[in-house]
């Protein structure tokens, strides 16, 4: 994972994905880790996992596939673009799945239900500096 602002590289961490980090997260349950653009839409500071933030997962791109579909209802899909338009927390209990972000815990295999874990160590570094809002990209 690099971390930029301004467009320079300020930080490189070894990270640890999903069970099955392969190909953008699709359904709850599937142990993939979400692929694109997100925003870090909470932060807790008391996680299990150390530290952890939150990312828009899902976003309004995931919405519009799993109701064409028929994973989520037209509603819950309603509710996912307003929270993105918002940026809002997304709705977390979903057939999307959902409570995906950034945590503690180590990086040394792929080893989460869908998030990106980096040391305990480095997990405090960027919770003291990544503020709510800002954006994250994640590419395959």
């Amino acid at each position: 994972m690099t971390l930029e602002v301004d467009g320079r590289v300020v930080r490189i961490f070894r990270v640890g994905l999903g069970l099955a980090p392969q190909g953008d997260k699709v359904r709850e349950g599937d142990r993939r880790t979400p692929e694109g653009r997100f925003y870090v839409a909470w932060k807790n500071p008391g996680s299990a996992y150390h530290r952890f933030f939150g990312l828009s997962y899902p976003m309004p791109r995931h919405a519009k596939r799993a109701l064409e579909r028929g994973r989520i209802s037209s509603a819950v899909a309603e509710r996912i673009e307003r929270a993105a338009k918002r940026k809002r927390t997304p709705p977390q209990y979903t057939g999307l799945g959902g409570l995906v972000g950034v945590h503690g815990g180590g990086a040394g295999a792929d080893w989460t239900y869908g998030c990106i874990a980096i040391s305990d160590e480095e997990i405090e570094w960027l919770f003291d500096r990544i503020r709510i809002g800002d954006e994250v990209v994640v590419l395959p």
